[in-house]
């Protein structure tokens, strides 16, 4: 007998936000043959996902950190969070880097949790069920146990800026900190991923899955 997410007969209730059309139809598919969660709806990107979760007011909300156009799932959980949702969240990604569990510490509200899209559906389906509960230690087993090649939380910060094209300057301008100080975390992150330059550094950190690929 399926184990249900509460006393209720009225079955949980999840949005997808999902802009992969092959893996939102079966991850729907997946949740219509169970008899305690029912789809209500399914967006392709975070406007459209904002507008599909505010309208119906689901218990769960799956949502892809990485959507079509300029915002990212987790711009949808701080946009939903800004606006009162307090559902529950599970973020599915295919880049399971620690980047997106410390972006996903960093949201407000109640813990959201991160799981890999290679992980199989009936796993999905069950990581559902365990966020309804308040599982708050539901996160993908790659990224909790990722590689951050000895980098410093100060030299990730940079590296993670440096992906998001941002400068120097314009790093030290958003840590408060000192031109020199970014660049001497920069030059100590390039000599612990053996790279000559930030392109190098930030291709390395990508292939080792320290950092997700700019959209």
């Amino acid at each position: 007998m399926t184990e249900r997410v509460s006393k209720s007969d009225k079955p949980a209730t999840v949005a997808i936000i999902e802009d992969q059309r092959a893996f939102a139809e079966a991850l729907g598919l997946a949740i219509s043959l169970t008899d305690d969660l029912e789809v209500v709806g399914r967006a392709p990107d975070a406007e459209s996902g904002c507008e599909l979760v505010l309208a119906t007011n689901p218990d769960l909300v799956a949502c892809d950190y990485r959507l079509s156009g300029s915002e990212s799932g987790v711009d949808c959980v701080r946009a939903l969070r800004r606006e009162g949702f307090q559902g529950a969240f599970v973020l599915l990604t295919g880049y399971p880097a620690p980047q997106v569990l410390r972006e996903a510490a960093d949201l407000p509200g109640s813990a959201v949790r991160v799981l890999s899209k290679d992980s199989e559906i009936q796993e999905i389906i069950s990581a559902f069920r365990r966020a309804l509960n308040g599982d708050i230690d539901l996160v993908s087993s790659r990224a909790a146990s990722g590689d951050n090649a000895g980098l410093s939380p100060g030299e990730l910060e940079v590296l993670e800026l440096i992906n998001d094209g941002l400068t120097a300057a314009e790093i030290a301008a958003k840590l408060y900190l000192s031109v020199h100080s970014i660049r001497s975390r920069i030059k100590s992150t390039l000599r612990k991923l053996d790279a000559t330059s930030q392109i190098e550094a930030v291709a390395v950190a990508t292939r080792r899955g320290i950092l997700v690929p700019p959209r």
